[in-house]
């Protein structure tokens, strides 16, 4: 019902079903994930609306039905239609497009992360390109602060790993000590 309403000819409808949807996600942010489904595909035909106002909207609301758990998985059917929409001709859509990839950068699931990151980080490097200086710089800096953060991550992860396995080792030696004895 949610993505009829993200479907509906009215541009008003359209923006009220995506902040209404963006509101639930964020609220109920752990049940309401694997239900967006056909919510996603409305919002990502919306990304062709003619309306500047109506393709924010749309992204702004993505920002947070995506992170929700489970909805990661549908950002797969939007790739097609953000390569578009990071070429945007309004600027303001543009900029709303690498706030809200920031934002997915920052908030998304480590494992949906790493799916998702060569994705991420083209469209990243295609703002590096982009008219705006401001938008340029954002991109810029935000490829520096992205890399070190996700250096700390995996190093992290990696002694944790590293930990988990040595705690193994140990206990597989008390145990051939104890059968031996």
């Amino acid at each position: 019902m949610l993505g009829r309403a993200c479907d509906d000819p009215n541009p008003e409808m359209k923006s009220k079903g995506a902040q209404f949807a963006a509101a639930m996600c964020r609220d109920l942010r752990k049940e309401t994930g694997h239900f967006m489904r056909s919510t996603v595909v409305a919002l990502t035909s919306n990304l062709q609306h003619q309306h500047s106002k109506v393709r924010k909207v749309t992204l702004k609301s993505l920002e947070d039905i995506i992170i929700a758990n489970g909805a990661e998985a549908f950002l797969i059917e939007t790739f097609g239609q953000l390569r578009y929409t990071m070429n945007d001709r309004s600027q303001d859509v543009r900029k709303m497009f690498y706030t809200v990839l920031q934002s997915w950068m920052t908030k998304m699931e480590l494992t949906a992360m790493r799916q998702y990151e060569h994705h991420f980080i083209i469209y990243l490097l295609n703002g590096l390109s982009d008219d705006c200086p401001e938008i340029n710089a954002e991109c810029r800096e935000f490829l520096e602060v992205h890399g070190t953060r996700m250096k700390e991550t995996l190093q992290a992860l990696g002694k944790e790993e590293a930990q988990d396995e040595e705690m193994k080792t140990e206990g597989e030696n008390e145990n051939e000590e104890m059968v031996t004895a």
